[in-house]
C-alpha cells in the first residue's frame, strides 16, 4: 500500500472580495460605458454625414477655374524650353557610367554638363598620367558616351603632393 501523501500548506495571504462600495463604482462605470459607446457612434456618423454635405456643397459652388494664359515673349519661351529639355535629361545613366568608369586615386575635381550642346565637361585629379590616359579609355567604353577626349592635362601640386589635373571632355547619347 501506498502512503498518503501529506496536504501542502501554502502561505498566502487568502482573497477577499471587493466591496460594496468598489463594486457599486464599477457597476456604474460599466452602465456608463454602456450608454456612452452606442452615442458616440451616433455622433461619429453623424460627422461623417456633415463632412460629406460640406465637401459635396464646397464642390458644387465653386467654379471651374478659368486660366488664361498671358502672352509669353520669345525669350521666355527660349528659357523655358532649355529648362524642359535640362529636365527631360537622363542624368541618373550619364552618372551611373561616369561612376564605372571611377578607379581609386582619381578624384573629381568638377562636372560641367551642358544638356545643349550634350556634353560634359570633366576636372580630374590622378596621381599619375597614366592613370588618367586610363580613365579616358574606361570613358571611352561607356555606351552612353561618345567623342572622349582628354583637353588638357597639367602637373600641380595638392597639399604637397604632386598630381596630375587633367581636363577631359565627352558627348552622351541619349
Amino acid at each position: 500500500m501506498r502512503a498518503a501523501m501529506p496536504i501542502l500548506d501554502f502561505n498566502h495571504a487568502a482573497g477577499r472580495l471587493p466591496g460594496p462600495v468598489a463594486c457599486a463604482l464599477g457597476l456604474i462605470l460599466l452602465l456608463l460605458l454602456l450608454v456612452l459607446v452606442p452615442l458616440y457612434q451616433h455622433l461619429n456618423q453623424q460627422n461623417q454625414a456633415l463632412q460629406q454635405q460640406w465637401l459635396a456643397r464646397q464642390s458644387a459652388s465653386r467654379p471651374a477655374p478659368v486660366v488664361q494664359l498671358a502672352p509669353i515673349s520669345p525669350a521666355l519661351q527660349a528659357e523655358l524650353t532649355q529648362a524642359q529639355a535640362q529636365i527631360a535629361t537622363p542624368w541618373l545613366p550619364l552618372l551611373h557610367d561616369l561612376e564605372r568608369a571611377q578607379q581609386a586615386e582619381l578624384y573629381w575635381m568638377q562636372l560641367v554638363p551642358d544638356a545643349k550642346r550634350k556634353l560634359v565637361r570633366m576636372t580630374v585629379l590622378a596621381h599619375k598620367r597614366q592613370q588618367g590616359w586610363a580613365l579616358v579609355e574606361r570613358l571611352r567604353q561607356q555606351a552612353s558616351l561618345a567623342a572622349v577626349k582628354l583637353n588638357s592635362s597639367e602637373s600641380t601640386e595638392v597639399n604637397g603632393e604632386r598630381m596630375t589635373s587633367l581636363q577631359l571632355e565627352a558627348a552622351w547619347q541619349f
